[in-house]
């Protein structure tokens, strides 16, 4: 009987790991990021993302993504953006046709907290996702029609750490060491916590050339859960990515005038 059990354990175990795919993928990323300093409230926030497979060669995903800031204090930033996605096919398990989506999302950042050279950042992020849903066209059934937008909530927290190289504050000439981590979080039609959809683990090599421009190089690790996607079974890409990111911020804020 003990055995039995066993056997029938065993066998479940099995058919759990074997409902489950890896596809690895390396990828090439270069991204910009900017919040451009319209007065001691606000902000506007420029980013774009051109994300790039087989190191390069072949489309994955193209983002754009503006926003405004409202900034309560140094340490302490509000947010309301607009991002869009147009994702292609790549991979040994692509999507069935490229799509798009429009997100809406909420954000907080948290800035500064010092702890020694070391500084850290918190950003707390709610998205409202609109997918393109695509179907087969009649006359040819690998050409992708638009059917309707499905629609998806989704959470992201990333936590940052900077630290100086060389120097006790990052200022022009200065490299630094960056190292953060985020996790993305669905929701489903319930309100429930479904899954953790995806996982970014980065390394990056800073250079801040002069007080508005910076220049980050490094290495990231992205893992994504995809259910159904790998022929009915659940796909985990796992997806080494060389990431070159430009920043820019401006301070466009008239100086203010000494009596």
């Amino acid at each position: 009987m003990r055995f039995t059990i066993a056997l029938l354990a065993g066998l479940c175990s099995t058919a759990v790991v074997a409902q489950r795919v890896t596809d690895p993928n390396a990828n090439l990323w270069v991204s910009h990021w900017g919040d451009q300093r319209l007065s001691e409230r606000w902000s506007v926030h420029t980013e774009a993302h051109w994300r790039r497979a087989n190191l390069g060669r072949d489309w994955q995903q193209l983002l754009l993504r503006p926003a405004v800031n409202f900034h309560l204090n140094d340490q302490v930033m509000f947010t309301l953006g607009y991002s869009y996605y147009f994702n292609y096919q790549y991979g040994a398990f692509p999507i069935p046709f490229q799509n798009w989506e429009h997100h809406l999302f909420q954000q907080v950042q948290l800035n500064n907290h010092a702890i020694g050279r070391v500084r850290l950042q918190h950003r707390f992020r709610m998205e409202q996702r609109f997918i393109a849903k695509l179907v087969a066209s009649a006359g040819d059934p690998t050409e992708g029609v638009f059917d309707r937008y499905t629609y998806q909530s989704r959470f992201r927290y990333r936590v940052w750490l900077t630290v100086p190289l060389g120097h006790e504050t990052i200022q022009p000439g200065v490299f630094s060491f960056n190292f953060y981590d985020e996790v993305f979080l669905n929701f489903g039609d319930s309100g429930r916590l479904d899954y953790i959809q995806q996982n970014r683990i980065s390394a990056l090599l800073g250079y801040q050339v002069n007080k508005p421009f910076s220049v980050l190089l490094g290495y990231l690790y992205q893992t994504i859960q995809r259910p159904g996607a790998a022929n009915g079974a659940d796909l985990i890409e796992l997806n080494s990515t060389i990431h070159l990111a430009l920043v820019c911020n401006f301070d466009l804020r008239k100086p203010k005038v000494v009596q």
